[in-house]
């Protein structure tokens, strides 16, 4: 090979990097560049060029191809590499780099080329090269950059998991580096002092003591224009180092130091964030740091100079914020122990939580008080007055800073639009949610009641402008004009949402509100505050009601909007403390309540009717009433005789789950049991005759479906939007009681019986249908599966087989599929032995239609959520079933072999347990074994495949699995290779550890069988490595074995396929 070889190459490279060169053309120079690179010769020609001073900046493409085939040289073929080689290839690069010009070097070339003399550092230091790490140390007192970057790059390959090298190598070399990190952290620790007194102005010699500085350090780093770069060169390697050294290692010089660099400079804003960096860094790690009172102190100066400056970057502001979460979450339980500091603190922390930087920065420092407030809750005895007053201050601040009124500048910039598709939170409401949460737990620290009146008093308000607004218009035509006025005049919007925001605040915080769990001293208090809240709540109730101000044309675009908002959070508060308010739950209040909520359920189309948000909490409210409280005077109010009376009408007037939410509520009326009445009282045989009479007359038209006369659309739309409704209606249900059950049995399966006839005529033809009956069927059968009766169900079950068998299944019945196998699983996972009978046509249908469809399907079709349901259907059988397979259950007091695992052992645990080869059904057992085996041969689905290997693994421990002689004799070895080849691919390790317990378990069974699939997986490792795995008898070990072996194959494998 010679120099024209290397103008082929660039010849390659420029065509391929041509916009106009095709695709085609590509992968054919890809080719012959690959085959070029493989070449023994190869990186000679390639260390020329990447090695001459100009080659950089003449043909990137060209040198960036150089420095790869080298780093492909050194990491998979270093062994067939002669010493001579690599001696050249080592001090060339390291005389190459040297001399590089720091000022007019490219960032890129500098680092390239010290990554390649790191890696020649981890193969040969301190073997070949015991130098290394002393020659980048001397090398950066006389290029500090060079020899600063070298040490960072040495750093990061300590921590590499790259798959290049020996796990003991990997392993070696790290202990090594180890050894000499004291002296790298002295070296960089006198850098730092250095750094300090540069960027202070101050003199080195009588700043820094003699004892401890070399003061010839300081013609390595002088203070010339470059200062600011090398000192970020040292701050990067020291972020790079406190990553993974022993923290030991750090001195109290090291940490002043950072926090000296950690201050604000405006001329210096690079190198404070990455100070701050380094500081993170520290605080991330899961161990202790030394020198705690340095750092607090430290921590606290920085804070104190953030209050004290009036204009830092938000760089800063940002990465601040993250060091004080940080440090509160780290130091709150040693602040707490020393109350002067902690007090000094808190001050400094509520002036920095008060600056105004925006609402998001306003939330993020809310964080910062969490760890600290919590601390200070679980130890109430250290709770100072001080303490007390400053909860205070900040519930004040954090009140202050979600109303209009005073902080519209912030608040305003907040977007009220959905933040994603699929979270239904707006930016406003996840601010909301995060200063309430804060607001929860300063009333658990500082007592309910009194954050409670703080938050309270924030109420009065803009109810007695809304109130003001009520009496103008109550008073004619002669106030009209002062009304008008005030609501041009004000902002109204604003002080609606001021109200509404109020609201959410008192419904996050009445749970904590609760007497019967108050201390005695404050119940009196706490009642009189809940007794207040539902007055003013009933009264602005009313007020919103009666539409008076809704009604008159306020000339705002939103103002519609902000008052229902309002209204529906005035309903979300009373929900909220109805269980705790006396008051509430009288039967006078009930009445006035259910008149209101009676007034937004109304069907009609005026333009006074609720809006969707109102109807929704109002539902919620009905639906709380119905189902917690349960009072016995709902059925006598007049309002709940209207809706029952409207019920058939409900879904074409109100929106779908609002109706749904008055559907559960009447139902619930008549089937649940009415609080603080005696059983005899409970009146069930009328209340089931009115849950008759309802549902029959929702059911009514589709009861009486003729499906002989009817078209497929009118059935379809009477299937539809009546079956989707009761499934909802059906699965709210699922924790009731049994006398509610066999109510809710009784008078809907005729219902059901009516949907299986419609399955049986249209559940091929009809997909819609076929899934909303089977939706319905499975709720039906979630709720109520000891009520249905064995018989039907079996009944039903094989309906579903028998039109479902009918053609052959294809992609576009998948979704039917899937409710029918949630039914087959809760058949299943039933005790007793009465789905024995079904489970023979349950597993054929599973296996011989759906698995195949499965398995043969598109792979652009999304099948993910089916198949994770046939798998936990046959995880169930496994579990659940067992007796299907096998007669005797073993207990899990058997476990698994005993420790030494000998044979004598083994075999006299099979005699004296249990008979093996005794399977009930075969051909069953070895379809789902295949197909946890065809899922483990794919390994295309981490999902799947992880739930097979637990699986596995439950049975097992629960049946023992493996030692079956079904498995054992033609199971065993398929699965070992299956598990292997899994274990050898890339995806073998996101399950590393359940594969190695699987190997671990099956090896205990048979170890000859174990090592004769390790042979057979022709591992490049020595077979002294696959004897000693094989003989390990505890499961950590044989981990740690296995991973090594995993990690040498792959570092073999590498070097042989060069």
């Amino acid at each position: 090979m010679h120099a024209a070889s290397m103008t082929s190459v660039e010849v390659l490279l420029n065509e391929f990097y041509q916009p106009t060169t095709s695709n085609a053309r590509k992968r054919e120079i890809e080719t012959n560049l690959l085959a070029f690179k493989s070449q023994p010769e190869a990186w000679q020609l390639c260390l020329r060029v990447a090695t001459t001073s100009n080659s950089f900046t003449e043909n990137q493409f060209l040198w960036f191809f150089s420095t790869s085939t080298l780093e492909h040289t050194i990491t998979r073929r270093w062994t067939q590499l002669t010493s001579a080689d690599r001696n050249m290839l080592r001090e060339t690069l390291w005389n190459s780099y040297a001399q590089l010009a720091i000022i007019n070097c490219a960032r890129r070339h500098r680092d390239t080329l010290a990554q390649l003399i790191a890696l020649l550092g981890k193969r040969e230091f301190p073997e070949q090269d015991p130098n290394y790490m002393k020659h980048c140390m001397e090398l950066s007192k006389t290029r500090f950059v060079l020899g600063i970057n070298l040490l960072r790059v040495t750093s990061e390959e300590v921590v590499s998991n790259r798959g290049d090298l020996t796990t003991e190598w990997k392993q070696y070399f790290q202990l090594c580096i180890s050894m000499c990190i004291p002296d790298v952290m002295d070296l960089v620790t006198k850098y730092l002092l250095i750094a300090v007194c540069h960027i202070n102005g101050k003199d080195i010699q009588s700043t820094i003591p003699s004892t401890f500085m070399d003061f010839s350090l300081t013609t390595a780093l002088p203070n010339d224009n470059q200062l600011s770069s090398s000192v970020l060169e040292l701050l990067g390697c020291v972020q790079h180092l406190v990553s993974w050294i022993r923290t030991d290692l750090i001195s109290e010089y090291f940490l002043m130091s950072i926090l000296d660099l950690s201050q604000w400079r405006q001329d210096k804003e690079p190198i404070s964030l990455a100070a701050l960096s380094v500081l993170n860094e520290l605080l991330y790690l899961q161990k202790p740091l030394p020198y705690a009172g340095t750092l607090i102190n430290g921590v606290s100066g920085l804070l104190e100079q953030h209050n004290s400056t009036k204009h830092q970057s938000e760089m800063y502001s940002d990465k601040f914020r993250e060091l004080l979460r940080l440090y509160s979450t780290k130091y709150a339980g040693k602040l707490l122990q020393e109350p002067e500091m902690l007090e000094s603190f808190l001050d400094q922390l509520y002036r920095c939580t008060t600056k105004l930087h925006g609402a998001l920065d306003f939330t993020e420092k809310l964080d910062i008080w969490t760890p600290i407030i919590k601390v200070i809750a679980q130890q109430p005895g250290r709770m100072t007055a001080h303490h007390g007053e400053i909860m205070t201050k900040l519930v004040d601040e954090i009140m202050r800073r979600t109303q209009f009124e005073i902080n519209k500048p912030e608040l305003e910039l907040l977007d009220n639009e959905l933040m994603e598709d699929d979270t239904p939170t707006t930016e406003w409401q996840q601010f909301l949610d995060q200063c309430f949460e804060c607001l929860a737990l300063l009333a658990s620290t500082r007592g309910a009641h009194i954050v409670f009146a703080q938050v309270f008093a924030h109420w009065s308000r803009p109810q007695t402008y809304l109130l003001s607004l009520e009496l103008a218009l109550d008073h004619g035509s002669g106030r009209c004009y002062e009304a008008a006025r005030k609501l041009k005049m004000a902002n109204v919007a604003e002080i609606l949402r001021d109200f509404a925001t109020v609201c959410q605040a008192v419904v996050r915080l009445a749970p904590l509100m609760d007497t019967a769990t108050a201390a005695a001293d404050v119940v009196d208090e706490m009642e009189s505050q809940l007794q207040v809240l539902s007055d003013r709540l009933l009264q602005t109730l009313q007020l919103l009601a009666s539409n008076r101000i809704g009604s008159y044309d306020a000339d705002k675009a939103t103002f519609q909007t902000d008052l229902d908002n309002l209204y529906a959070q005035v309903l979300m508060a009373i929900r909220s403390i109805f269980p705790l308010s006396k008051s509430l739950n009288s039967e006078q209040l009930l009445h006035r309540l259910f008149a209101i909520l009676g007034s937004i359920f109304a069907c009609n189309n005026s333009l006074s009717a609720a809006s969707p948000i109102v109807q929704q909490a109002a539902s919620e409210v009905l639906l709380f009433i119905a189902t917690v409280i349960r009072p016995k005077c709902l059925l006598d109010i007049p309002e709940i005789q209207s809706l029952m009376q409207a019920g058939p009408r409900l879904g074409a007037q109100l929106p779908r789950q609002v109706c749904i939410n008055v559907h559960i509520s009447l139902v619930s009326y008549m089937v649940l049991p009415w609080k603080s009445v005696p059983e005899p009282q409970q009146d069930y045989p009328r209340r089931l005759w009115m849950l008759r009479e309802y549902i029959d007359s929702l059911a009514r038209n589709f009861v009486e479906l003729d499906l002989s006369s009817a078209g497929e659309s009118k059935v379809a739309a009477t299937t539809l939007s009546l079956l989707g409704t009761f499934t909802a209606l059906i699965e709210y249900f699922k924790a009731t009681g049994a006398n509610a059950k066999d109510m809710l049995a009784t008078t809907f399966k005729p219902i059901l019986n009516k949907a299986l006839v419609i399955f049986n005529s249209y559940g091929l033809s009809s997909i819609a249908m076929a899934i909303t009956v089977a939706e319905f069927s499975l709720s039906m059968l979630r709720t109520l599966p000891m009520h249905l009766g064995a018989q039907f169900i079996k009944e039903m079950i094989t309906l579903f087989i028998d039109v479902s068998s009918r053609e052959q299944l294809t992609l576009s019945r998948l979704a039917v599929m899937e409710k029918v196998l949630q039914m087959f699983q809760l058949i299943v996972e039933q005790p007793g032995s009465a789905s024995l009978a079904l489970l023979p046509n349950i597993l054929a249908f599973s296996t011989q239609q759906i698995l195949p469809l499965l398995q043969q399907q598109n792979a652009a079709t999304d099948s993910s959520e089916i198949t994770s349901l046939l798998y936990a259907l046959f995880d169930s059988v496994l579990t659940c079933k067992w007796q299907f397979f096998y007669k005797n259950q073993l207990s899990n007091s058997h476990g698994n072999c005993n420790a030494n695992g000998t044979a004598n052992g083994q075999q006299s645990q099979q005699q004296s347990n249990f008979n093996c080869s005794d399977n009930l059904h075969p051909d069953s057992f070895m379809a789902i074994m295949n197909a946890y085996g065809q899922m483990l041969v794919s390994g295309t689905d981490p999902t799947n495949v992880r739930s097979v290997l637990l699986s596995m693994q439950n049975v097992n421990e629960r049946s023992r699995l493996y030692q079956r002689a079904l498995f054992k004799e033609h199971l065993l070895a398929s699965f070992q290779r299956a598990l292997l080849n899994l274990l050898l691919s890339g995806e073998g390790a996101l399950h590393f550890d359940l594969i190695a317990q699987a190997l671990y378990a099956m090896g205990q069974v048979d170890r000859r069988q174990l090592h004769e699939s390790f042979v057979n997986a022709a591992l490049p490792v020595a077979q002294t490595a696959l004897e000693d795995i094989c003989q390990t008898t505890d499961i950590p070990t044989f981990t740690q074995k296995l991973t090594q072996l995993m990690q040498d194959a792959h570092c073999a494998h590498l070097n042989e396929t060069t």
